[in-house]
């Protein structure tokens, strides 16, 4: 076998490898976020979310504000909390919106909630810029050859004021290319709920 035909079989047994890597690294990545998403569930159904007072030492203040209520869909994720304006009680609903897609937003765009007795509530983003947060992977095949898989997730807020919470069955979320519409599960619903009526309770004190 010449020379010339080692190289060429070495170079595509790299190339050959360098692929295997980096489906290695796909595989790997998919089977963590399936890990994660269980022991989120773990966690979820052993440990409540709850209402906790917030205190500003800079600027004196306080607030309640609960912990996040997570809803995870096969592609994106959709967080809500609550928050109370401090000083009065007046209470925000928070929707986060996470994606492993880009996308981009128009001024008229927004977030759609939908209720169980057909009534609708609008959250309006808090930026036009979707926030994105970056994590490389890496992998070392055989030959020492660095291969590295870049895991990009793209976030933005939504929020309003209510003065009553009702059960979520869907949400809707628009963007500058049209709109992805999401079911809302009973149990997450009625987390939200009583969040709400919690921190409903600790205001009227």
């Amino acid at each position: 076998m010449s020379m010339t035909v080692v190289i060429i079989y070495m170079f595509y047994l790299q190339k050959i490898n360098s692929l295997y890597n980096i489906e290695k690294i796909l595989l790997e990545k998919i089977l963590k976020k399936i890990i994660l998403l269980f022991i989120l569930i773990l966690i979820l159904s052993s440990c409540a979310s709850k209402v906790h007072l917030v205190e500003d030492s800079f600027y004196g203040s306080k607030f309640y504000q609960t912990d996040y209520v997570s809803i995870t869909f096969w592609s994106a994720t959709i967080k809500f909390r609550l928050r109370n304006i401090s000083g009065t009680d007046n209470i925000v609903l928070e929707a986060q919106y996470i994606t492993d897609g880009s996308f981009n937003i128009t001024e008229k765009s927004k977030v759609v909630l939908k209720f169980s007795d057909g009534t609708f509530l609008d959250l309006y983003y808090t930026s036009l810029m979707p926030k994105t947060d970056t994590e490389v992977i890496y992998g070392t095949s055989i030959y020492f050859m660095d291969t590295a898989y870049v895991d990009r997730s793209y976030s933005i807020q939504a929020e309003n004021k209510i003065t009553d919470m009702k059960t979520i069955t869907d949400i809707r979320v628009e963007t500058s290319d049209g709109f992805k519409n999401f079911k809302v599960k009973e149990s997450a619903a009625n987390d939200i709920i009583r969040l709400y009526n919690e921190m409903k309770e600790l205001l009227s004190k």
